[in-house]
């Protein structure tokens, strides 16, 4: 190495001894013997990152808002099945009061118009979310809205809503553009066709918003098969709601 190199590799080396490693660097290493690892007594897996290092969902940085699961506007959906919808969204709420991650619930015009309310059987599974009526198309030009998205204090926001391409779609648009890192379950949400949800799922990924499915919100809570405090009922999620199978049926 020339010697107008040295001082620059020098100063490279102590830089990367000097860095601060993440926190999943705190987790002892555990080494597979034969392809297993024995653990200590009550190990409770790696360690959780800071909510704000974090570049996926946890019960720290994370909220759940659904905008319109009201029974005449379900009716207009149709690319996609209504029990199928409403068993996925039972298991993302179910997730979510599980988790116990802010939840923000909204219905429109039911103060303004008397329009059916929100999905009674949807509404019950979380009783302590924020609920907010609206006379707006877009979410976000409610005041009481936005301040309740304020409120909850997080920065990853899954969102669902019915139609796709109109109620969910433009708060979600403003969200980003907020700054807010926006999450949609794309199994459950939908519109009256095909074409219309995936213009509307379009239009919000070219915003910025993360397409995913369901069952990737629970995954991505629990994070570690080790963290015991509530596996047995994520478990219970994952066979009722995507296996379709005896909640009580283990791995």
């Amino acid at each position: 190495m020339t010697s107008f190199f040295k001082p620059l590799a020098t100063a490279l080396s102590l830089t990367l001894a000097t860095t601060a490693l993440p926190a999943l660097a705190e987790t002892p290493l555990f080494k597979s013997v034969n392809g297993v690892v024995t653990y200590p007594e009550g190990y409770q897996g790696t360690t959780p990152r800071a909510a704000d290092e974090d570049p996926f969902l946890s019960p720290e940085n994370a909220a759940l808002i659904l905008i319109d699961y009201q029974p005449p506007i379900l009716a207009g959906v149709r690319n996609i099945d209504h029990e199928e919808l409403i068993n996925n969204t039972i298991g993302l709420i179910k997730t979510a009061v599980l988790y116990d991650i802010p939840i923000i619930f909204s219905h429109v015009a039911v103060g303004l118009n008397g329009y059916d309310p929100m999905i009674e059987e949807l509404r019950a599974l979380a009783p302590d979310a924020v609920f907010i009526d609206r006379t707006n198309v877009n979410a976000w030009e409610e005041p009481e809205f936005v301040a309740a998205v304020e409120a909850a204090g997080r920065e990853k926001l899954i969102m669902g809503g019915l139609w796709t391409d109109v109620c969910l779609a433009y708060p979600a648009i403003e969200a980003e553009k907020a700054g807010y890192d926006v999450y949609v379950p794309e199994d459950t949400v939908g519109s009256f066709t095909q074409t219309s949800h995936e213009n509307g799922m379009r239009r919000m990924i070219a915003a910025g918003v993360e397409p995913i499915t369901w069952n990737v919100v629970p995954a991505e809570l629990q994070r570690d098969h080790a963290r015991t405090d509530v596996l047995p009922e994520v478990t219970a999620i994952f066979m009722e709601y995507l296996f379709k199978v005896d909640p009580n049926t283990t791995w």
